[in-house]
């Protein structure tokens, strides 16, 4: 089942903050979202976690469109240091956690971090990937709907069986 969301929570539970990322697209929800002050309650529910990577994967891959970023940063926090991770952002101007995790791939040397400016960029950067861990690797995809969905043929294309990927498309909020 593919799953599809709104708004992401960006951390894990052992953060002391929570991280909500998003497009601003002058709804009037992320209006009053944005405009809540600091220290707000918030009341959620229909929390889901598609992406979560099994653990019999020594390697995950993972490719995040835009907002989607905001999906794989609490997998990449939580794994960094125990497994291989390799990261491809295709940016469309969305750069909230590009410094943090720039700064975790200097650190851990099982971490690979690359911004895309192209959808085309991004299978290049994947590609490599897919000619080094092929079915041994997890594949996370996060993001636009087409974009992700254009990744995910592209894997299945490469010889990569669909049970090794993973995918949460993003809609956005009206």
């Amino acid at each position: 089942k593919e799953k599809s969301r709104w708004l992401t929570i960006a951390s894990n539970p052992e953060e002391n903050e929570i991280l909500i990322l998003t497009h601003n697209s002058g709804s009037t929800y992320k209006k009053t979202l944005i405009g809540l002050p600091a220290g707000s309650k918030v009341k959620m529910s229909w929390l889901g976690a598609g992406l979560s990577p099994s653990d019999d994967k020594k390697v995950m891959v993972c490719f995040a469109s835009d907002v989607g970023i905001a999906a794989i940063r609490p997998i990449i926090k939580e794994r960094v240091g125990k497994c291989e991770i390799s990261l491809s952002h295709l940016n469309k101007g969305v750069t909230a956690f590009d410094g943090e995790i720039s700064e975790l791939a200097k650190l851990y040397t099982n971490l690979s971090y690359e911004n895309a400016d192209s959808l085309s960029k991004s299978k290049e950067q994947l590609k490599k990937s897919i000619d080094k861990y092929g079915n041994t690797a997890m594949y996370l995809l996060s993001g636009q709907k087409d974009d992700a969905g254009a990744m995910k043929i592209f894997l299945t294309e490469n010889g990569i069986d669909i049970k090794n990927i993973k995918t949460e498309y993003f809609r956005g909020l009206k």
